[in-house]
């Protein structure tokens, strides 16, 4: 029996060739666990791939105009375009562009002509590749750009309303003293002015915002209009300022919008910089130009046109004013689209519902 017994537990060891299972190594769990070789290579693991567009790296030359609004233009610029594009190199190119917006004669140019002078050598540069990127408000862009020259991108939006700057508290026009003396250049602001207050003097006021302000603590004037995106670019405050509302005086197109132009020939370029624009800003000044497109391209239309909506669900609106300068007669119209219309569409319904409502007797402007 012993015998059997012991030749019965000698075939049910294991033979001392076979390998160790996990019982023997003290182990207590069932299956084993995948090990790396010491050979495998961390190379072939599959790693996060990289999101976004691939840019090819680039050298550029770019400008704008040398005042202090359009230094601080190209600054926000460069700060947007750096954070999307570190490796392209920018460099500064002067182009001695020192005359500003609100120094510019309107008057002494025929009508319908674009008038934009100031951006004569902006592009002439481009044209001749001294520059690449030419930086400038989108308000001042002709709608006509030369052959081979496009608007690339907009650059965020500021609050695009007008700033009444006094010498005493006003919250609105219609709170000036009876033949107060206001400050206004453009066609757009004097049309909407009369509108309000017929016994207002308009007086003509040129240079800079500094130069306007100067005016008016001289005792000159008693308000001044300009831009409030302007004023908040430059950090400057007033002591006396208030923003005006679009029901009231409503702000040009593209007013607070940066523009960059560059030539239709270089394509990666353009990409890098649609890249880098705001999407919102993008829809609104397409929208507003095409606006004004309708009625030729005028340097300084009588027309008043802001895009906006409340957030990215909201249906886009258009706000319209045109009319006449001399008189003070105007014309508000707004069209209501959809969140997802097309900013073109949305402006071809809007000059359809101007014409129903007459406004083509404005029309053609007179200076």
């Amino acid at each position: 029996m012993s015998s059997l017994l012991g030749s019965s537990k000698k075939e049910e060891t294991p033979s001392s060739s076979s390998s160790p299972t996990s019982r023997d190594l003290g182990l207590d769990f069932i299956g084993n666990f995948p090990v790396r070789d010491r050979g495998d290579s961390k190379k072939t693991d599959l790693k996060k791939q990289p999101t976004g567009p691939v840019f090819p790296v680039g050298d550029y030359n770019y400008s704008g105009r040398g005042t202090e609004l359009g230094q601080t233009l190209i600054g926000e610029f460069l700060r947007v375009f750096a954070a999307k594009h570190t490796k392209d190199t920018l460099t500064p190119i002067d182009l001695n562009m020192k005359l500003d917006r609100g120094e510019l004669d309107f008057t002494a140019q025929p009508v319908g002509t674009h008038k934009h002078l100031i951006l004569k050598e902006g592009f002439e540069a481009l044209m001749t590749k001294k520059i690449d990127i030419f930086v400038q408000p989108m308000k001042d862009f002709p709608i006509a750009l030369p052959a081979g020259i496009t608007l690339a991108a907009a650059i965020g939006r500021v609050d695009p309303r007008d700033a009444m700057v006094t010498r005493s508290t006003f919250g609105a026009i219609q709170e000036l003293p009876s033949r107060a003396k206001v400050g206004a250049n453009s066609q757009r602001r004097i049309m909407q002015i009369r509108a309000l207050r017929p016994d207002i003097e308009i007086v003509t006021a040129r240079g800079s915002n500094a130069d306007r302000i100067q005016k008016l603590e001289n005792g000159e004037l008693d308000a001044v209009l300009m831009a409030w995106a302007t004023l908040k670019r430059l950090n400057q405050s007033p002591r006396y300022y208030v923003a005006l509302q679009a029901e009231q005086m409503l702000p040009a197109a593209c007013q607070g919008i940066i523009g960059i132009a560059c030539r239709t020939e270089d394509k990666d370029l353009i990409e890098k910089l649609r890249y880098v624009e705001d999407s919102e800003s993008s829809w609104a000044s397409r929208c507003e130009r095409a606006f004004l497109a309708k009625f030729g391209d005028y340097g300084d239309p009588p027309i008043g046109a802001m895009a906006h909506r409340k957030g990215t669900q909201d249906p886009w609106i258009l706000d319209i004013v045109l009319g006449d300068p001399q008189s003070g007669d105007i014309l508000r119209h707004r069209e209501i689209g959809t969140s997802r219309c097309k900013p073109e569409s949305l402006a071809d319904k809007a000059f359809t519902g101007v014409l129903a409502k007459g406004g083509r007797k404005f029309y053609p402007f007179r200076s």
